[in-house]
């Protein structure tokens, strides 16, 4: 913003000063107050102009966060994950655990019904980084200016919101119902029960996972809870340019029959590990991207 300031204030001057030179002696008596009030005029037309060259040479911050969750057609990303499944059977608990590859990347882009621009994420998963990939499923990703989306198993999230704030909460599941059940282990689990809203813990904090180092990373909270019977425990981390960088899921429910042969007072006492009797845990980490 600029203005013609300096022709203004010496026209006003010398009009000022004419003005007084012929005044009489009484009138000359006065002239140091409005020599003063001139004074006081020009810093303020002072204090005006720079300002306004503060404002017109200072760039604005309007960093939304919208690196934190790119999308890009050719993008990839290859992740290890690890899970813990708790499958209720005859006499106990049964405990399977597995690891494996999975590598995303964005195939496709196409208009959505929304407006928005969709891109086609395309899976493919491997046991061991010797064996060949194998076709897995498709998926679906959009951001608009205000929020990022992401389609799993035809379950629409909203993973982020915009601009980034910390401590900012949102309703992450709001196309769909908490009440949802998926199924695991061929048993239906209430995955999304008392998830609540999704919160931002930080933005732009160092995060290290897998022996690797990412300097600018924004932490999710999706899910908080705890009863007697049930835990959910949801987070997720995206690193500024690359995305997605962890991911830990925690959902577990027990009867307490197990451990405890239904003994409500010493359930409590035990750690969930030992205790659940249905659920899984899930954890899945960033190895390589492009």
């Amino acid at each position: 913003m600029k203005y013609n300031i300096n022709i203004d204030v010496q026209t006003r001057a010398v009009s000022f000063l004419k003005a007084n030179s012929s005044k009489t002696a009484n009138a000359q008596n006065l002239l140091p107050l409005n020599i003063t009030k001139f004074l006081w005029f020009l810093a303020v037309v002072v204090l005006i102009v720079s300002s306004c060259n503060k404002r017109e040479t200072e760039p604005l911050d309007l960093d939304f966060g919208y690196a934190y969750y790119p999308l890009q057609v050719g993008q990839i990303r290859e992740f290890a994950v690890d899970s813990i499944i708790f499958d209720p059977a005859a006499g106990g608990t049964k405990i399977d655990t597995n690891s494996w590859f999975i590598k995303e990347s964005i195939a496709d882009s196409f208009p959505g019904q929304d407006g928005l621009t969709w891109y086609r994420i395309e899976r493919v998963q491997r046991q061991s980084d010797t064996q060949p990939w194998q076709i897995g499923k498709v998926y679906a990703a959009a951001r608009s200016s205000q929020q990022a989306y992401r389609t799993e198993e035809n379950l629409r999230f909203i993973n982020m919101i915009f601009p980034l704030k910390a401590n900012e909460t949102w309703n992450g599941n709001a196309f769909f119902s908490n009440a949802t059940s998926v199924e695991v282990a061929g048993e239906q689990l209430k995955m999304f029960k008392d998830w609540g809203d999704y919160r931002m813990i930080s933005i732009a904090e160092p995060f290290q996972v897998g022996g690797i180092s990412f300097e600018n990373v924004c932490s999710i909270q999706m899910a908080d809870s705890e009863n007697l019977v049930e835990y959910r425990q949801a987070e997720e981390h995206y690193a500024k340019d690359i995305g997605l960088v962890y991911r830990e899921l925690q959902i577990l429910d027990t009867q307490c029959e197990v451990c405890c042969n239904g003994d409500y007072g010493v359930c409590p006492t035990i750690g969930w590990g030992q205790k659940a009797e249905k659920g899984f845990i899930l954890r899945q980490r960033l190895l390589r991207w492009q």
